[in-house]
């Protein structure tokens, strides 16, 4: 009876050490690897989570270089995005290699200033303005006496705004029946829900 116990033993480690093969060969090892869309919405779902209020967009995936199966994104993330400030960075994530770990942020606006506009030699017209929360960002810093007191008047977080690009923008003059053409411009519009109460 002792050999018997024993060979049963041995049986059913044998068996569980196959099923344990098996499982490893046919759900592990066969996994797809992990396609860019898929670490995509991986990515976003995460960000999400870990940034609620902000805009988030993935701008560019490309293959890691770093690892194989991998992932390297460059990310958005905006916050604020209709205020006359907001914030904005460009984060680079590896994925899954390095989980949803950031790199430092590239910071282009904050609290109104655009970084890089005030440290440059180059004339004004030369920046080139690439997104609409740095156009927003510069509308209101460059301190129109009139926009900052509208802004001030009826609040900063009942301030709507919303830019624009048009590569080539048609005015028309009504007073002088002429048309003002402009090429490569943000058009920035300010509104607020206060304003039509006072």
């Amino acid at each position: 009876m002792d050999l018997l116990v024993k060979v049963g033993i041995v049986a059913l480690v044998l068996i569980a050490i196959f099923a344990g093969a098996l499982i490893f060969r046919y759900a592990v090892a066969n996994t797809a690897p992990l396609t860019a869309a898929q670490a995509q919405q991986d990515v976003q779902r995460d960000l999400s989570l870990a940034y609620p209020n902000a805009s988030i967009n993935i701008i560019n995936v490309s293959a890691s270089p770093q690892s194989q199966n991998s992932w390297n994104m460059v990310v958005s993330l905006v916050f604020n995005a209709t205020r006359p400030c907001p914030t904005m960075y460009l984060e680079e994530i590896n994925y899954p290699a390095f989980n949803f770990v950031l790199t430092p942020a590239n910071l282009y606006t904050q609290h109104c200033v655009v970084y890089g506009l005030s440290s440059s030699s180059l004339p004004y017209y030369t920046y080139l303005i690439t997104s609409p929360e740095i156009a927003i960002a510069k509308s209101f810093n460059s301190s129109f006496p009139a926009l900052v007191v509208y802004v001030n008047t009826y609040g900063y977080n009942s301030a709507d705004v919303y830019a624009r690009h048009y590569p080539v923008l048609v005015l028309s003059n009504e007073i002088s029946q002429t048309n003002n053409n402009f090429q490569d411009v943000w058009l920035i519009n300010y509104t607020n829900t206060r304003a039509s109460q006072a």
